[in-house]
């Protein structure tokens, strides 16, 4: 077992080092321009389905990303030889994504307690994104409450024991 484990990291880190820095700069950068253009069109969606009109977002006007993905070609070969460039990497994302969703949380919270108001000119993707978390939570949590009243209004889920038919029992 032990002896398996030495050979496949000897594997890895003979094959990051035949990656050249420039390479794995560049696979780094095109994945960066995929997640953020991924981001904003998310940031889109979400922001129509909570009745808000995208375009008034000032900054997920900045096509700057898609552009210059446009712009390389952005091939499907190149993508998968970018993921194999970047799978060779020890990367350790857990960290920064814990930070990521720990910090749309906070926002979101702030803005479900009045502390902040949005700004669509102003107002930076992660906002924007943490306001559409914000809407779709209470959204849930009144849904909930409206699925709770009507429960207790029918009688149901305040016995322990329920009967099929009241005039069963």
């Amino acid at each position: 077992m032990r002896r398996d484990l030495e050979r496949r990291l000897e594997r890895t880190e003979i094959a990051t080092a035949a990656i050249s820095w420039v390479d794995r700069q560049e696979a780094r950068h095109r994945e960066r321009l995929r997640l953020l253009v991924k981001f904003y069109g998310l940031i889109r969606e979400r922001l129509r389905a909570i009745g808000f009109d995208p375009d008034l977002a000032q900054t997920l006007r900045d096509e700057e990303a898609a552009a210059e993905l446009a712009a390389i070609p952005d091939t499907p070969d190149l993508k998968a030889a970018d993921e194999a460039i970047l799978r060779a990497e020890p990367r350790q994302p857990g960290r920064r994504v814990h930070r990521f969703e720990a910090e749309i949380a906070r926002i979101a919270e702030l803005y479900r307690s009045g502390e902040h108001q949005l700004d669509l000119a102003t107002a930076r993707p992660i906002e924007l994104f943490a306001f559409c978390v914000a809407v779709e939570r209470e959204a849930d949590e009144l849904s909930a409450s409206a699925d709770d009243g009507q429960r207790l209004a029918m009688g149901i889920g305040d016995d322990p024991n329920p009967t099929v038919c009241k005039s069963c029992a």
